[in-house]
């Protein structure tokens, strides 16, 4: 069976397209989320909620991605997540 390359790329990026779109929308939830933290004193940072996450993302997994690949995408996109809610947190401080 012939993969045909050009093809398999289109698919590529509109997957890519996708993500990109999911990503975003996923930043900003957390927006809210940490908007909504702070309005109640909690803290940013739930280890315990990333590690459900993670292992309920790994039993979810038809493959082939290895639960090691979830852990380090999931990893990634979390930290960025907290970047995401500490600006906001920080610009949500500037107003009134």
């Amino acid at each position: 069976m012939s993969v045909d390359l050009s093809d398999s790329r289109k698919k590529i990026d509109a997957i890519d397209r996708n993500l990109l779109e999911l990503l975003n929308e996923r930043m900003r939830v957390s927006r809210d989320i940490v908007l909504k933290k702070r309005e109640t004193g909690l803290p940013v940072f739930d280890a315990g909620r990333e590690d459900a996450l993670l292992a309920k993302l790994s039993e979810a997994n038809p493959g082939p991605l290895s639960p090691d690949g979830i852990r380090r995408i999931w990893m990634s996109i979390m930290g960025e997540s907290r970047i995401h809610q500490a600006l906001a947190a920080d610009s949500a401080k500037d107003k009134p």
